[in-house]
């Protein structure tokens, strides 16, 4: 009698772990959120001497602590433009590679009107803890429900 509860027990909470992993919302190992903002960023445009766009070019951003470390980094689209936000007042660097030997190394000095607004909310419903807590709650919340049931009909069965 003891293995068939065991195995009614595993069979219980396996079913509650299924169910729990279908709600992909509240259980997720790595969550992607995303918001679309309108902010004030830096577009370089880049033209070769004719006014050909720089079509694909390699461009690299260096913040102004960053040191040798890109603090962005990427290609022109088709039309020769990048665009990005900066996150901190003071000389940016930037290196446009369009290959065959055109380069170009310049400045520029970010004010403090360019920094990016703050995030106000990111969409979550919970914290990822909350999620975990939440989601463990419903299975064994929902494991007690079941073995009270079985229980309560195994003793009518036995009276």
């Amino acid at each position: 009698m003891k293995i068939m509860e065991w195995l009614n027990a595993i069979t219980t909470m396996g079913l509650c772990v299924a169910c729990l992993l279908t709600a992909t919302d509240i259980v997720c190992a790595h969550g992607m959120f995303h918001q679309i903002v309108k902010k004030e960023a830096v577009s370089i445009t880049v033209e070769y001497d004719d006014g050909e766009p720089v079509s694909y070019a390699d461009v690299k951003i260096h913040s102004p602590v960053a040191g040798k470390i890109e603090h962005q980094n990427g290609r022109t689209d088709k039309n020769g433009c990048f665009a990005f936000v900066p996150d901190l007042a003071g000389e940016w660097k930037i290196m446009i590679d369009g290959g065959m030997g055109h380069l170009i190394n310049t400045t520029f000095v970010v004010g403090d009107v360019l920094n990016p607004e703050k995030k106000e909310k990111d969409g979550r419903i919970f914290t990822r803890w909350q999620g975990i807590v939440t989601g463990l709650s419903i299975i064994f919340g929902l494991s007690g429900f079941i073995y009270y049931f079985r229980a309560r009909k195994l003793r009518i069965q036995a009276a």
